[in-house]
């Protein structure tokens, strides 16, 4: 049947014989994924649906036992859409080997995979998991050390590990198609990756950068000091992101990432970012010039495109709004009271 829905894909083999089910998946999903192979080609079946919704690629697989080499990024969805997947195992074993190590994983065991890493797959039983995509923005919201979180395995019996499996298992794939609310989509993401999150800091890997044991390299160090340099340059243009600091320094914008999460003492680049703009505004606010302009100029120039949410950061990291803060700078800043609105 046709599906109408853009944000979902379905494949299967239900359309070929069961013979030729093999060649068929390794024709229209190996070119995907990587190189497959299965202790069931001659009596072959398997199924595949995708749905991209708020952030995350749902992919819900199940059906013969299979094994995929990948030799370089993962090109279902994208790496560079979704840097990073977390692959859960509803019913047998699995052994997963990425750069650094080999992991078997049981019924409701999870693990997290860089995308743009070599992969070694293979199903020791049938093939029926969950595989989360996580994108650029959900990763650097969430697990902005995602690097320093792969090849764990998340043990599916336990805590919050075990909370987000029973979670994911008890999730019907239909019922995910057939939610069209927006905000049901973000609240489902939201509840996934705030497990995600627990079960990580409850395996001791919620520390801040550097906390790890992993030293920052003098490489990275510099790197981080003229990339916060760069930021204080630019950060009244509203426009400026981590792709274009990534290309002022000719680094990919993983790296820029990696770089911050190492050497920003806590601080993700949009955190850095936003903290800049907003002592930019305190300044400006304190000033006898920027006391006298309209809070959303003051918005503009220092790099907010919203006033709105300018003024809810900035209320909330100086516990007042822009108006009142500059009423507080002395008699200049009242003389402009009715201006800054």
């Amino acid at each position: 049947m046709a599906e109408t829905d853009s944000r979902i894909q379905r494949f299967h083999t239900g359309m070929v014989s069961r013979k030729d089910g093999f060649a068929f998946w390794a024709d229209e999903i190996g070119p995907h994924v990587g190189s497959l192979d299965s202790p069931e080609r001659t009596d072959f079946q398997q199924e595949l649906t995708i749905v991209d919704t708020a952030g995350l690629a749902f992919m819900r697989v199940h059906g013969s036992g299979a094994s995929i080499e990948r030799k370089g990024p993962s090109q279902l969805m994208g790496a560079e859409v979704y840097p990073y997947h977390l692959l859960l195992k509803l019913d047998g074993g699995l052994a997963i080997s990425e750069q650094r190590q080999r992991i078997e994983l049981g019924a409701g065991d999870m693990v997290l995979i860089d995308s743009w890493q070599p992969l070694h797959l293979r199903s020791t039983e049938l093939t029926n998991s969950w595989m989360l995509g996580l994108s650029e923005a959900v990763v650097n919201r969430w697990l902005p050390h995602a690097d320093q979180t792969t090849d764990l395995r998340l043990a599916g019996g336990k805590g919050w590990a075990g909370m987000l499996s029973g979670y994911l298992r008890a999730l019907d794939v239909e019922h995910l198609c057939s939610i069209q609310s927006p905000a049901e989509r973000q609240l489902l993401g939201e509840h996934l990756m705030s497990m995600l999150s627990f079960a990580l800091e409850q395996n001791g890997l919620s520390a801040q950068p550097g906390a790890l044991g992993e030293p920052v390299s003098p490489r990275d160090g510099d790197l981080h000091a003229r990339m916060r340099a760069w930021i204080r340059d630019h950060h009244a243009d509203t426009e400026i992101d981590a792709q274009k600091l990534a290309v002022s320094f000719n680094v990919p914008v993983r790296y820029v990432h990696k770089v911050f999460a190492k050497a920003g003492r806590g601080m993700t680049f949009l955190e850095t970012l936003q903290g800049d703009r907003l002592e930019a505004a305190a300044r400006m606010l304190r000033s006898a010039a920027g006391a006298r302009k309209f809070v959303a100029q003051v918005a503009y120039d220092c790099g907010f495109a919203d006033p709105a949410y300018f003024g809810l950061v900035f209320r909330k990291k100086y516990g007042c709004t822009p108006r009142t803060f500059a009423l507080q700078q002395g008699p200049v800043a009242e003389d402009s009271a009715l201006l800054l609105r």
